[in-house]
Protein backbone atom coordinates (compact mmCIF):
# COMPACT_ATOMS: atom_id res chain seq x y z
CA UNK A 1 0.00 0.00 0.00
CA UNK A 2 2.99 2.31 0.50
CA UNK A 3 3.63 2.55 -3.21
CA UNK A 4 0.07 3.83 -3.75
CA UNK A 5 0.64 6.56 -1.13
CA UNK A 6 3.87 7.67 -2.84
CA UNK A 7 2.16 7.70 -6.23
CA UNK A 8 -0.58 10.03 -4.90
CA UNK A 9 2.01 12.47 -3.51
CA UNK A 10 4.02 12.48 -6.75
CA UNK A 11 0.88 13.02 -8.82
CA UNK A 12 -0.18 15.98 -6.63
CA UNK A 13 3.29 17.56 -6.99
CA UNK A 14 3.18 17.19 -10.80
CA UNK A 15 -0.27 18.84 -10.99
CA UNK A 16 0.80 21.76 -8.75
CA UNK A 17 3.92 22.40 -10.78
CA UNK A 18 2.03 22.19 -14.04
CA UNK A 19 -0.56 24.73 -12.78
CA UNK A 20 2.21 27.26 -12.12
CA UNK A 21 3.40 26.93 -15.71
CA UNK A 22 -0.07 26.84 -17.35
CA UNK A 23 -2.05 30.05 -16.88
CA UNK A 24 -5.28 28.38 -17.97
CA UNK A 25 -5.47 26.18 -14.91
CA UNK A 26 -6.79 28.22 -12.00
CA UNK A 27 -6.97 27.02 -8.45
CA UNK A 28 -9.80 28.82 -6.66
CA UNK A 29 -10.28 29.28 -2.97
CA UNK A 30 -13.39 30.49 -1.26
CA UNK A 31 -12.99 34.15 -0.43
CA UNK A 32 -13.70 35.27 3.10
CA UNK A 33 -16.51 37.82 2.84
CA UNK A 34 -15.69 41.32 3.97
CA UNK A 35 -17.82 42.67 6.79
CA UNK A 36 -20.69 44.71 5.42
CA UNK A 37 -20.62 48.37 6.40
CA UNK A 38 -24.00 49.66 7.41
CA UNK A 39 -24.47 53.27 6.38
CA UNK A 40 -24.65 55.64 9.30
CA UNK A 41 -28.13 57.05 9.77
CA UNK A 42 -28.49 60.45 8.18
CA UNK A 43 -28.70 63.12 10.80
CA UNK A 44 -30.76 65.85 9.24
CA UNK A 45 -30.59 68.95 11.38
CA UNK A 46 -33.57 69.12 13.69
CA UNK A 47 -35.73 72.21 13.40
CA UNK A 48 -34.96 74.83 15.96
CA UNK A 49 -37.75 75.09 18.54
CA UNK A 50 -40.14 77.93 17.85
CA UNK A 51 -39.60 80.69 20.33
CA UNK A 52 -42.68 81.72 22.26
CA UNK A 53 -42.81 85.50 22.17
CA UNK A 54 -43.75 87.41 25.27
CA UNK A 55 -46.20 90.28 25.25
CA UNK A 56 -43.50 92.92 24.82
CA UNK A 57 -41.94 91.13 21.84
CA UNK A 58 -45.34 90.64 20.24
CA UNK A 59 -46.18 94.31 20.75
CA UNK A 60 -43.01 95.27 18.88
CA UNK A 61 -44.04 93.08 15.95
CA UNK A 62 -47.83 93.30 15.89
CA UNK A 63 -48.83 95.82 18.54
CA UNK A 64 -50.51 97.20 20.37
CA UNK A 65 -51.17 93.96 22.25
CA UNK A 66 -52.99 93.01 25.40
CA UNK A 67 -53.28 89.90 27.53
CA UNK A 68 -56.97 89.16 27.29
CA UNK A 69 -58.24 85.57 27.54
CA UNK A 70 -61.22 84.93 25.27
CA UNK A 71 -62.96 81.85 26.64
CA UNK A 72 -64.64 79.54 24.13
CA UNK A 73 -67.80 77.57 24.99
CA UNK A 74 -70.44 75.68 22.98
CA UNK A 75 -73.25 73.96 24.93
CA UNK A 76 -74.18 74.95 28.48
CA UNK A 77 -76.80 72.72 30.12
CA UNK A 78 -77.11 70.02 32.80
CA UNK A 79 -74.91 67.07 31.88
CA UNK A 80 -77.86 64.70 32.20
CA UNK A 81 -79.64 66.61 29.43
CA UNK A 82 -76.49 66.66 27.29
CA UNK A 83 -76.21 62.90 27.67
CA UNK A 84 -79.74 62.45 26.38
CA UNK A 85 -79.00 64.71 23.40
CA UNK A 86 -75.60 63.05 22.82
CA UNK A 87 -73.45 66.15 22.80
CA UNK A 88 -71.52 65.78 26.04
CA UNK A 89 -68.18 66.37 24.29
CA UNK A 90 -69.07 70.03 23.69
CA UNK A 91 -71.04 70.59 26.88
CA UNK A 92 -70.23 72.26 30.18
CA UNK A 93 -72.61 71.37 32.97
CA UNK A 94 -74.64 74.49 33.76
CA UNK A 95 -73.76 74.43 37.45
CA UNK A 96 -70.07 74.04 36.63
CA UNK A 97 -70.42 77.02 34.29
CA UNK A 98 -72.03 79.05 37.07
CA UNK A 99 -69.13 78.29 39.40
CA UNK A 100 -66.64 79.22 36.69
CA UNK A 101 -68.31 82.60 36.15
CA UNK A 102 -68.55 83.25 39.89
CA UNK A 103 -64.87 82.39 40.22
CA UNK A 104 -63.91 84.92 37.54
CA UNK A 105 -65.99 87.58 39.28
CA UNK A 106 -64.44 86.83 42.67
CA UNK A 107 -60.94 86.99 41.19
CA UNK A 108 -61.53 90.49 39.87
CA UNK A 109 -61.98 89.75 36.16
CA UNK A 110 -64.06 92.22 34.16
CA UNK A 111 -65.93 91.07 31.06
CA UNK A 112 -65.33 93.08 27.89
CA UNK A 113 -67.03 93.03 24.50
CA UNK A 114 -65.67 92.88 20.95
CA UNK A 115 -66.44 96.59 20.67
CA UNK A 116 -64.14 97.24 23.64
CA UNK A 117 -61.33 95.30 21.99
CA UNK A 118 -61.76 97.22 18.72
CA UNK A 119 -61.60 100.48 20.66
CA UNK A 120 -58.37 99.33 22.31
CA UNK A 121 -56.81 98.46 18.95
CA UNK A 122 -57.97 101.50 17.02
CA UNK A 123 -58.41 104.26 19.59
CA UNK A 124 -56.10 103.27 22.41
CA UNK A 125 -58.99 102.92 24.86
CA UNK A 126 -57.81 101.55 28.19
CA UNK A 127 -59.29 98.21 29.21
CA UNK A 128 -59.71 96.86 32.77
CA UNK A 129 -56.61 95.46 34.45
CA UNK A 130 -58.02 91.91 34.31
CA UNK A 131 -60.18 91.71 31.20
CA UNK A 132 -61.89 88.55 29.97
CA UNK A 133 -64.25 87.82 27.09
CA UNK A 134 -66.83 85.01 27.21
CA UNK A 135 -67.78 83.57 23.81
CA UNK A 136 -70.14 80.83 22.60
CA UNK A 137 -70.03 79.28 19.14
CA UNK A 138 -73.00 77.95 17.13
CA UNK A 139 -76.03 79.55 18.81
CA UNK A 140 -77.48 76.53 20.58
CA UNK A 141 -80.80 76.98 22.37
CA UNK A 142 -79.21 76.13 25.74
CA UNK A 143 -77.16 79.33 25.45
CA UNK A 144 -80.42 81.21 25.94
CA UNK A 145 -81.93 78.86 28.50
CA UNK A 146 -78.92 78.42 30.79
CA UNK A 147 -75.84 80.49 29.88
CA UNK A 148 -77.72 83.76 29.42
CA UNK A 149 -79.56 83.45 32.73
CA UNK A 150 -76.36 82.63 34.62
CA UNK A 151 -74.44 85.51 33.02
CA UNK A 152 -77.22 87.93 33.98
CA UNK A 153 -77.21 86.72 37.57
CA UNK A 154 -73.42 86.91 37.92
CA UNK A 155 -73.07 90.16 35.97
CA UNK A 156 -70.81 89.00 33.13
CA UNK A 157 -71.31 89.84 29.46
CA UNK A 158 -71.07 87.30 26.65
CA UNK A 159 -70.80 86.98 22.88
CA UNK A 160 -72.63 84.38 20.78
CA UNK A 161 -71.49 83.63 17.21
CA UNK A 162 -74.44 82.60 15.04
CA UNK A 163 -74.56 80.43 11.92
CA UNK A 164 -77.70 82.34 10.96
CA UNK A 165 -79.24 79.75 8.63
CA UNK A 166 -79.50 77.27 11.48
CA UNK A 167 -81.50 79.54 13.76
CA UNK A 168 -85.14 78.51 14.27
CA UNK A 169 -84.15 74.85 13.82
CA UNK A 170 -84.46 72.30 16.59
CA UNK A 171 -81.64 72.67 19.09
CA UNK A 172 -80.81 76.23 18.03
CA UNK A 173 -81.85 79.67 19.22
CA UNK A 174 -84.95 81.38 17.90
CA UNK A 175 -84.74 84.94 16.66
CA UNK A 176 -87.17 86.12 19.34
CA UNK A 177 -84.82 84.89 22.05
CA UNK A 178 -81.83 86.37 20.25
CA UNK A 179 -83.47 89.80 20.17
CA UNK A 180 -84.41 89.53 23.84
CA UNK A 181 -80.83 88.76 24.81
CA UNK A 182 -79.47 91.54 22.61
CA UNK A 183 -81.79 94.14 24.14
CA UNK A 184 -80.58 93.20 27.63
CA UNK A 185 -77.12 94.59 26.89
CA UNK A 186 -75.57 91.43 28.35
CA UNK A 187 -75.16 89.51 25.08
CA UNK A 188 -73.84 90.62 21.70
CA UNK A 189 -73.82 88.56 18.52
CA UNK A 190 -71.35 87.88 15.75
CA UNK A 191 -71.14 86.18 12.35
CA UNK A 192 -70.40 82.44 12.20
CA UNK A 193 -71.38 82.00 8.49
CA UNK A 194 -74.84 81.06 7.23
CA UNK A 195 -74.64 77.26 7.46
CA UNK A 196 -71.63 76.73 9.74
CA UNK A 197 -69.50 76.05 6.66
CA UNK A 198 -65.74 75.71 6.80
CA UNK A 199 -64.54 79.23 5.91
CA UNK A 200 -61.37 77.92 4.31
CA UNK A 201 -63.16 76.71 1.19
CA UNK A 202 -63.60 78.22 -2.32
CA UNK A 203 -63.85 81.99 -2.62
CA UNK A 204 -67.41 82.16 -3.92
CA UNK A 205 -68.73 79.82 -1.24
CA UNK A 206 -66.95 81.75 1.49
CA UNK A 207 -68.27 85.04 0.15
CA UNK A 208 -71.85 83.75 -0.02
CA UNK A 209 -71.77 82.24 3.46
CA UNK A 210 -70.34 85.33 5.17
CA UNK A 211 -72.41 87.87 3.23
CA UNK A 212 -75.71 86.01 3.72
CA UNK A 213 -75.18 85.81 7.48
CA UNK A 214 -74.06 89.43 7.50
CA UNK A 215 -77.31 90.50 5.84
CA UNK A 216 -79.47 88.47 8.23
CA UNK A 217 -77.70 89.91 11.25
CA UNK A 218 -77.75 93.45 9.88
CA UNK A 219 -81.49 93.33 9.18
CA UNK A 220 -82.00 92.82 12.91
CA UNK A 221 -79.51 95.42 14.06
CA UNK A 222 -77.06 92.76 15.24
CA UNK A 223 -73.27 92.52 14.87
CA UNK A 224 -72.87 96.27 14.58
CA UNK A 225 -69.18 95.92 15.48
CA UNK A 226 -68.74 93.40 12.61
CA UNK A 227 -66.92 90.45 14.16
CA UNK A 228 -66.56 86.90 12.88
CA UNK A 229 -65.65 83.47 14.32
CA UNK A 230 -64.30 80.83 11.94
CA UNK A 231 -66.33 77.59 12.04
CA UNK A 232 -64.03 74.72 13.00
CA UNK A 233 -61.27 77.35 13.25
CA UNK A 234 -60.63 76.99 9.49
CA UNK A 235 -59.78 79.96 7.30
CA UNK A 236 -57.42 81.10 4.57
CA UNK A 237 -55.92 84.27 3.17
CA UNK A 238 -58.98 85.06 1.09
CA UNK A 239 -61.32 84.75 4.08
CA UNK A 240 -59.35 87.31 6.03
CA UNK A 241 -59.08 89.55 2.98
CA UNK A 242 -62.83 89.41 2.37
CA UNK A 243 -63.64 90.16 6.01
CA UNK A 244 -61.43 93.23 5.93
CA UNK A 245 -62.87 94.39 2.59
CA UNK A 246 -66.42 94.18 3.95
CA UNK A 247 -65.72 96.21 7.08
CA UNK A 248 -65.15 93.46 9.61
CA UNK A 249 -62.96 94.37 12.57
CA UNK A 250 -62.08 91.08 14.27
CA UNK A 251 -61.73 87.39 13.43
CA UNK A 252 -61.76 84.72 16.16
CA UNK A 253 -60.01 81.36 15.73
CA UNK A 254 -59.87 78.21 17.86
CA UNK A 255 -56.09 78.51 18.34
CA UNK A 256 -55.03 78.55 21.95
CA UNK A 257 -53.60 81.76 23.38
CA UNK A 258 -54.44 84.88 25.31
CA UNK A 259 -52.27 87.67 23.90
CA UNK A 260 -54.27 89.68 21.37
CA UNK A 261 -52.56 92.05 18.93
CA UNK A 262 -53.87 94.61 16.48
CA UNK A 263 -51.63 93.21 13.74
CA UNK A 264 -53.27 89.81 14.23
CA UNK A 265 -56.83 91.04 14.62
CA UNK A 266 -58.20 88.49 12.13
CA UNK A 267 -56.51 85.49 13.77
CA UNK A 268 -57.32 86.07 17.43
CA UNK A 269 -56.72 83.07 19.73
CA UNK A 270 -59.12 81.81 22.35
CA UNK A 271 -59.01 79.57 25.42
CA UNK A 272 -61.14 76.43 25.24
CA UNK A 273 -62.43 75.54 28.68
CA UNK A 274 -64.01 72.25 29.70
CA UNK A 275 -65.17 71.16 33.13
CA UNK A 276 -63.20 71.73 36.29
CA UNK A 277 -61.67 74.62 38.15
CA UNK A 278 -60.79 77.78 36.27
CA UNK A 279 -57.46 77.81 38.08
CA UNK A 280 -56.53 74.80 35.92
CA UNK A 281 -56.63 77.12 32.90
CA UNK A 282 -54.45 79.85 34.32
CA UNK A 283 -57.16 82.03 35.87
Amino acid sequence: MRWIFFLVIIFAMIIAGHAQKNPFIVVTTKATPLPSISPAPSTSPSAAPTKVLNRGEMSNLYGPCIELPIILYHHIEPMSVAQQKKHTSLNIDSEVFRKQMEYLKQKGYSSVTPADLVAFFDEGMQLPSKPVMITFDDGYDDNGEYAYEILKQVGIKGVIFLPTGLMQNEGYLRWEKIMEMNSSGMITFGNHTWSHMNAGREKELVKKEISTADIQLGERGLNVTKVFAYPYGEQNGYTREYLEETGYKLGFTTKNGRILCKGQRFTLPRVRVSGGEMSNYGF
